[in-house]
């Protein structure tokens, strides 16, 4: 019972990102034990596991890391007993992952209706950040609501189920005024505060204006962090962020919405993510190549944005383009992504182009399978699109 004020007191007049029906469920639950009434969730919410998984490593070396449950900053021991899961455990899972030699990739699986605002935009820098040591991505295992799927997007890549649910890009504050209850059990508090804010959240009188100026000024204050942080990491415009209007999304919406990249179970994630590895091992043996000549080095720029190229196919929502410039860029030759695209290339195609280019540079046999066909994409139509437009200025060079 010691620990109910504590949890009170990270629930009532604190900005969440958190799915509202999840947070209807928790006051449900919790008023009773504080002597409150609360109106009865408008739906029932999904079960949870109450223990979260340790840290698992597939035999090949990929690390799941789970989010699963309420997430808050830290848990005091209580996950277990709650289905609490801290923001601080994430991190360092994550940071162990991304520094272990024998962790070769991150998946990020993920159960949750969001939580807390402390601790969350640190968890999602590091995920972010990870990237650029080992391939992270992220599967919605069922729901990445609200500060959830802030840590999804930190992955290079999102799988959503075809019933899992994505979104509720928003934030909420709640305040309970019990001074009704008060007044009919005949309880009178007597509140004595020095500085004129210093009582404005107490729940036995109602929330005056200044105080609730001082809650939606906070609340604006957040959301802003909040689509920030999600368009940086999802490479798209704050706008698009902004349009969801915090709404649900699942399965094929979620990916219509550019909230995630494909349909797909963990077990699809987990392909995925090794196909990923693969691309980046042979990546990292391109680059230490010695026999690239110096005319070589001049027909492919260096200073080519490859990471504003792929946020700018995916913000058309080109899969095919996208694939084709990270193709070109693991290959070492992005300045080849323009005239790929402009032929309205195949992934297949540009992969065998790529092999064949650089098996004539160098008389090395490079095997196939290096690049593995990762499956059929319809051709779209690239006549004039921006993707190849920002390859063209970005590899500064125009299409032959």
């Amino acid at each position: 019972m010691t620990l109910l004020p504590h949890l009170a007191a990270r629930i009532f007049d604190t900005p969440l990102l958190i799915a509202p029906q999840k947070l209807e469920v928790i006051l449900a639950v919790l008023a009773p034990r504080l002597g409150l009434e609360v109106p009865a969730p408008a739906a029932a919410a999904t079960s949870e596991r109450t223990a979260r998984k340790p840290y698992e490593v597939t035999p090949d070396g990929i690390a799941v890391i789970p989010i699963e449950g309420t997430l808050v900053h830290k848990a005091y021991g209580l996950d277990a007993l709650s289905g609490l899961r801290s923001y601080v455990d994430i991190q360092e899972e994550v940071e162990d992952a991304a520094t272990d030699p024998a962790i070769k990739g991150i998946l990020l699986d993920i159960d949750s209706p969001g939580g807390e605002v402390a601790g969350v935009f640190d968890a999602a820098d590091t995920i972010y950040a990870a990237r650029s040591a080992k391939p992270v991505f992220a599967v919605a295992d069922t729901d990445a609501f609200s500060g959830a799927y802030l840590l999804a997007s930190g992955a290079e890549r999102i799988y959503a189920g075809r019933t899992s649910g994505l979104g509720s890009i928003g934030v909420i504050v709640t305040h309970l005024d019990v001074s009704a209850s008060d007044e009919k059990l005949g309880y009178r508090y007597t509140i004595v505060h020095a500085g004129a804010r210093k009582a404005d959240f107490n729940p036995h009188t109602p929330l005056s204006e200044e105080a609730h100026r001082v809650l939606e000024a906070e609340v604006d204050r957040t959301y802003g962090l909040l689509v920030g942080a999600v368009a940086r990491n999802r490479g798209v415009d704050e706008s698009a962020i902004r349009d969801t209007e915090a709404r649900l999304y699942f399965g094929g919406d979620a990916v219509a919405a550019q909230l995630a990249d494909r349909l797909g179970t963990r077990q699809d994630a987990l392909a995925g993510l090794r196909e990923a590895i693969s691309a980046r091992t042979v990546s990292i043996q391109f680059q230490g190549r010695s026999s690239m000549n110096e005319e070589q080095h001049a027909a492919e720029p260096s200073a080519v944005d490859v990471e504003a190229i792929r946020a700018e196919a995916r913000r058309q929502g080109y899969a095919e383009a996208r694939e084709i410039v990270e193709l070109c860029a693991l290959a070492g030759m992005p300045g080849k992504a323009a005239a790929l695209l402009a032929k309205q290339a195949s992934a297949a195609e540009a992969r065998q182009h790529l092999l064949e280019a650089r098996a004539a540079e160098d008389a090395a046999e490079i095997r196939s399978h290096v690049m593995p066909e990762t499956g059929t994409v319809a051709k779209a139509n690239l006549d004039n699109n921006p993707v190849i437009k920002a390859v063209e200025r970005l590899a500064g060079k125009g299409v032959n």
